[in-house]
């Protein structure tokens, strides 16, 4: 195998496909990146054993031909390159690179442990602007579980009906929620679908798409996802199972009612943090009535009081939230203001647009003695 590219195309296809990679691989031919010549260019490929990543660059192919080098010293090397390299692999055994003055040889992996990974033959394909599903997963994946022995939870759902997509993360303390609106035809037969997609594997998808309406389609089967972008394939398992129905969690009525300013309720939120980290339980209390919404924070270094102005309906409350979590769902409102409906002091706050339903996000409050 010989081939010429760019220092600028290998490098970009290395930094997708490597995202592939664990700190420590299950197994040696895992540390690999797989290098094969197409009719289109050259392909390259890693996987984890689990989410596999393609990409395909161009280049200036010399003699056809497939090879396994080890990715992680690959990147690294060719990040210190520019221009155009020759790559030659002799007998799968060694590859020699050259750029300009500069010659590295390197020896290969066994190409021939490197697993097949075929196209996923769809029961749906979801196809988005890359933009819109960068934007929609991005602000929901901060409420993706880690508790690997509720793996349900460590997943993102993804729900289609024919006019709108939904992409859904609980953990067991917050819900997000965002929609995306696209047109669907379903499969016969069908009012909605959807699929439980690992959460770390969604969250590089929405990495690695572009900013531009240029699109995206997953296609799911039974049991796995490829999705296709730019030249690039992604596959990955799905998660089997149930996932929580997030529609019975969510509350349809409430006793109080705010609107207020994204960028004031962010400011004071962040300021009255910093207090509350310095306590022992890192808790933010909101006094909610006709005047202002009040945010206190108390440590034994001191106490911080917020008040911003709201338009108010319904019952004065008070109530108490982690920052953490009350912060994660506020830096991901991507609107000039912003919904918060409570019912009571231990049931869940809904954050939601004014008008419209883009994103819903629900956050659990802390139980507090009087």
């Amino acid at each position: 195998m010989r081939f010429t590219i760019h220092s600028s195309d290998i490098n970009h296809s290395l930094g997708l496909v490597t995202r592939a990679l664990l700190p420590r691989a299950a197994k040696q031919v895992y540390e690999g990146v797989f290098i094969e010549t197409l009719e289109e260019g050259v392909q390259f490929t890693c996987t984890n054993g689990e989410m596999t990543i393609k990409t395909v660059a161009n280049a200036v192919i010399s003699e056809d031909g497939c090879a396994l080098l080890p990715a992680k010293l690959l990147f690294e090397l060719m990040r210190k390159l520019d221009g155009d390299i020759d790559i030659q692999v002799e007998g799968a055994q060694k590859a020699t690179i050259t750029a300009r003055e500069s010659r590295t040889s390197m020896v290969c992996m066994d190409a021939s442990e490197f697993p097949d990974i075929q196209d996923v033959q769809g029961d749906y394909v979801v196809r988005l602007p890359q933009k819109k599903l960068g934007d929609a997963v991005s602000r929901i994946t901060f409420a993706v579980s880690a508790d690997e022995t509720r793996r349900i939870l460590t997943g993102c759902l993804m729900e289609m009906y024919p006019q709108e997509v939904r992409f859904v993360c609980l953990d067991g303390f917050r819900l997000a929620m965002q929609r995306v609106y696209v047109d669907h035809e379903l499969p016969a037969g069908k009012e909605a679908v959807s699929a439980i997609l690992p959460g770390k594997v969604i969250g590089e998808i929405a990495g690695m798409v572009g900013d531009g309406e240029d699109e995206i389609a997953l296609h799911c089967s039974a049991t796995h996802l490829m999705a296709a972008f730019n030249h690039t394939k992604v596959y990955s398992p799905l998660i089997p199972g149930e996932y929580i129905n997030y529609k019975q969690i969510l509350p349809t009525t409430w006793m109080t009612a705010i609107r207020v300013d994204k960028a004031a309720i962010s400011s004071a939120i962040e300021r009255a943090a910093l207090m509350a980290r310095e306590g022992n339980n890192n808790l933010l209390k909101l006094k909610v009535d006709e005047d202002n919404l009040t945010i206190m924070a108390n440590a034994e270094r001191g106490a911080v009081v917020e008040k911003i102005g709201i338009d108010f309906e319904g019952s004065p409350l008070d109530i108490a939230f982690n920052a953490r979590y009350l912060m994660d769902v506020i830096k991901n409102i991507d609107t000039p203001d912003m919904s918060m409906r409570f019912n009571t002091n231990v049931s869940p706050c809904v954050v939601c647009p004014v008008s419209g339903n883009q994103y819903t996000y629900l956050v659990l409050p802390v139980r507090v003695s009087e």
